[in-house]
């Protein structure tokens, strides 16, 4: 089949796809939110930052393979509708994007577009599924393909699987096992009964059990955990998971600012009286959150990537 690829970055499905012996003819990557046109010195030094990274961006993967590449953008969505119907896919597939697909693009393709969603569907619809799954300890999540409609994660389930996950879990290593593992696996056995015309539709029904998935603002960071309830190792679990991006606890200063803590073992002991859970404290050479029931070890190690997209922040 003629597929077209929709995701952000060079995410965990793309080099499977591109393996799955169907024809790839187009990728667009899915800004994101918020997105606005970079000058030339945010895009030197976003370079700079992803080659002390080893990165590779999107762009210049299809570019060194020959893979036509566009970029999805309120501004660009008239553009992409006709740049899909010019190349006609058999089938569009979808994982990691930052806005919902309107009905004049989704059905462009002959046999539709389909998504990869990290959670059991109909549960936990939504752009970030992977958070709340965390802070309500979900351990047995699961993947769910389903075919992309007018509504927000609401189309027909084509597969879907569970998997356990470890309580302590680092969100790449956990998209290794839902998105790596499994989810590559339903997507490939998706298209090929797509080709083949043996695809099965489960409708979902209307209302979700869980809370939509959002995104959380900035002003929540910080109010995320109830350090006066939670238990210590709930906010370990957490707090590993969103080691990349949650700003729940003070950042590192002095040298160390702009790098973030990682989030190392737990110890459980009653709290002394003189320290406040969610405070840091150091004890010798160890720093460590204070919980009501324990301690929670945190390092920071100096990144000059991290230096520098710190450093440049203002302008970028």
């Amino acid at each position: 089949m003629k597929i077209v690829i929709i995701t952000q970055g060079v995410s965990r499905v793309f080099e499977p796809l591109i393996q799955s012996g169907h024809e790839v003819i187009g990728v667009i990557e899915s800004a994101s939110r918020g997105h606005r046109s970079p000058s030339k010195f945010r895009i030197i030094i976003a370079s700079l930052i992803a080659v002390m990274r080893r990165q590779v961006s999107l762009k210049k993967h299809c570019c060194n393979n020959g893979i036509p590449y566009a970029l999805f953008t309120d501004e660009s969505k008239d553009f992409i509708r006709d740049w899909l119907k010019s190349i006609s896919p058999d089938i569009m597939v979808v994982y990691s994007m930052s806005q919902l697909l309107t009905e004049d693009i989704f059905t462009v393709p002959r046999l539709g577009t389909i998504n990869l969603h990290t959670s059991y569907l109909p549960d936990y619809r939504g752009p970030n599924p992977d958070f709340w799954q965390y802070v309500n300890l979900e351990m047995n999540p699961g993947v769910t393909v389903h075919f992309v409609d007018k509504g927000e994660d609401t189309g027909d389930i084509i597969a879907q699987d569970r998997c356990f996950i470890a309580l302590g879990t680092k969100s790449s290593e956990r998209l290794d096992q839902l998105v790596g593992d499994v989810g590559v696996r339903l997507l490939l056995k998706a298209l090929n009964d797509l080709e083949v015309g043996d695809v099965r539709r489960v409708p979902q029904p209307k209302l979700s059990p869980t809370m939509r998935a959002r995104n959380i603002k900035l002003s929540e960071h910080s109010k995320v955990i109830d350090w006066n309830s939670w238990s210590l190792e709930k906010i370990w679990h957490v707090l590993r998971g969103t080691e990349s991006w949650l700003d729940a606890i003070p950042s590192p200063k002095g040298l160390l600012k702009g790098q973030r803590w990682q989030i190392e073992e737990y110890s459980h002991g009653e709290a002394l009286n003189s320290q406040v859970p969610g405070k840091i404290y150091s004890e010798g050479k160890k720093k460590f959150v204070a919980c009501r029931d324990g301690r929670i070890y945190i390092t920071a190690k100096f990144k000059f990537s991290s230096f520098v997209k710190s450093f440049f922040a203002k302008w970028l």
